[in-house]
């Protein structure tokens, strides 16, 4: 089951409030090949239930990377496939834009937050 799920329409009012829904979760080579194999169900696993007139669009940013560090999609070398997702209220799409990467490297990046982990926005 993918870890670190994130409905970041709950966590942010602002979202909350848009005609779509914004999600971020992370999972392992093996089962984003079943989340390849099966989207919409894997996505009503994770509680994300795309209707059926709504089509889900993929894209993986760096597929030669994960090809390259996950052959087959099957490794347990620490690659990690973080996603994020968003669409279906207004909008009869739901995209999700994939990024692989070693999950050594989970926190050793400095990120310029454009406001407060506390604040909803960038004030006025």
């Amino acid at each position: 089951m993918p870890t670190k799920i994130v409905d970041l329409s709950a966590r942010s009012e602002i979202i909350r409030d848009e005609p779509f829904h914004v999600h971020f979760w992370e999972c392992t080579p093996d089962e984003y090949l079943k989340f390849l194999g099966d989207s919409r169900g894997f996505l009503k696993r994770l509680g994300i239930d795309i209707p059926r007139n709504c089509r889900i669009e993929t894209t993986i940013e760096n597929h030669d990377w994960l090809s390259e560090h996950a052959p087959d999609f099957r490794s347990s070398n620490g690659t990690i496939i973080c996603n994020v997702g968003g669409g279906n209220v207004a909008r009869e799409v739901y995209r999700i834009v994939s990024y692989a990467h070693d999950e050594s490297t989970v926190g050793q990046f400095k990120k310029k937050l454009l406001h407060d982990p506390d604040e909803q926005h960038v004030r006025d």
